[in-house]
């Protein structure tokens, strides 16, 4: 090899070997020298700390770019993680029992703890929480990771899968379902439940059923306060009051003796079934029930009925109107007609009673005592007169021996003047 020739082999070497190290150099994450591909984009309003490679840093509000494998914890303000796709999950501070949100970046993004709210378009998008996996398109979910797993579906149908199960018909929305750390699907899911006070999440998705659950509630309490605490509803009370129900051939007494709850509870329940959508009216009506059973709010189970709130309202406001027992005495003992109150115009004294003469207790000649005189009437005295029933015969079982009672005093007294 002559001396041109090991020059030559030499600077490629050299340029060789530079190229390799810058590779590994850019490789290398480290805090000040992030991923050079991206795997997501956090918007963040507030201040965070990412993780990365075994080292931290301060993340301030702004977009910044995560690599596979950072861990971004959010310690005040709110987040957005930009998923591939037209996906993205929101992270947000503890508050009050919930923690910091804190997310693993990866293939598939990991919750670690707090709260995360999946917003999924037409593409499908796939969140981890406790080892179970959420998959969902075009649709919302909240998930909250601490001790267990919650995951909430707003809008859309999730699937729920986690070490080879997968939750059958999948979670569909306004329903939730919790996975302890072992790992155990519950059979069914349960309504969603909404936090008191509720959450911003809560809140935009929720505000219109959160909203009418207070109404419904207050309609419910207030339409049983009515009624006397003996009144048992059938189904013709029903018919009247909702007076739908005589279109519904399904509605019979065997759907209220499934019931041992309020009678307002029941009329919300049965307008919902009325004027909700999908399926025959036995099937809302069991429906409606059965989410109550299991503690939904009755904003929720409209929502899930599709019974918007206008038409509740309309229904319920008619229901009171149209209830004709609701100020009515109770079906049992004498009815009682209202007493015109007493004339309050003054009146001038009554003059003192003339006083009684002696009269001996037996006279000479045997002759029994004469009878002693009648006191004057009171000038314009007042003459209390009862008020008749309508009906002959009602007070009878009342004055009949009152009356007795009275004329065997009186026949007593006549015997001993």
């Amino acid at each position: 090899m002559t001396r041109r020739a090991g020059r030559i082999w030499l600077l490629a070497a050299l340029n060789v070997a530079v190229l390799a190290f810058a590779l590994v150099a850019s490789a290398i994450v480290t805090p000040d020298n992030p991923e050079i591909t991206p795997a997501a984009s956090l918007t963040l309003n507030g201040t965070a700390e990412v993780e990365r490679g075994g080292q931290t840093r301060r993340l301030a509000t702004g977009q910044h770019a995560l690599a596979i494998g950072d861990r971004v914890q959010i310690f005040t303000g709110e987040a957005v993680l930009t998923l591939a796709g037209d996906g993205s999950l929101e992270l947000r501070a503890g508050s009050g029992m919930a923690g910091d949100s804190r997310v693993e970046i990866g293939p598939v993004p990991a919750l670690l703890d707090g709260d995360a709210l999946l917003v999924a378009g037409a593409e499908e998008q796939v969140v981890e929480a406790g080892g179970t996996r959420l998959s969902l398109v075009d649709g919302a979910a909240r998930l909250s990771r601490s001790a267990s797993a919650t995951f909430a579906v707003y809008e859309g149908r999730a699937n729920l899968s986690t070490a080879g199960r997968t939750l059958d018909d999948g979670l569909p929305a306004l329903r939730q379902v919790v996975v302890g750390d072992e790992g155990m699907l519950p059979l069914t899911p349960s309504p969603l439940r909404v936090s008191e006070p509720p959450d911003p999440w809560d809140r935009r998705f929720l505000g219109e059923a959160i909203d009418l659950s207070a109404v419904l509630e207050q309609r419910s309490i207030g339409f049983t306060a009515l009624l006397q605490d003996d009144f048992s509803p059938d189904v013709f009370f029903y018919q009247t009051v909702l007076d739908g129900l005589l279109l519904e051939p399904g509605f019979d007494q065997s759907l209220l003796d499934e019931q041992d709850r309020p009678v307002g509870e029941t009329l919300v329940g049965a307008a919902i079934a009325l004027v909700g959508q999908g399926g025959d009216f036995r099937a809302r009506w069991h429906e409606v029930f059965e989410l109550r059973q299991e503690g939904a709010s009755w904003g929720i189970i409209a929502l899930d009925q599709a019974a918007s709130r206008e038409s509740l309202q309309a229904v319920l406001d008619e229901a009171v109107a149209r209830s004709p027992l609701l100020f009515a005495p109770p079906s049992s003992g004498p009815v009682f007609q209202p007493v015109q109150p007493p004339d309050r115009t003054p009146r001038p004294p009554s003059p003192p009673l003339a006083p009684l003469p002696d009269v001996p207790s037996r006279r000479p000649n045997g002759q029994p005592p004469a009878p002693a005189p009648e006191p004057p009437p009171t000038p314009e005295s007042p003459v209390l007169v009862p008020s008749q029933p309508d009906d002959d015969g009602v007070l009878d079982p009342v004055v009949d021996p009152l009356a007795d009672l009275l004329d065997g005093v009186l026949e007593g007294l006549g015997g001993l003047l």
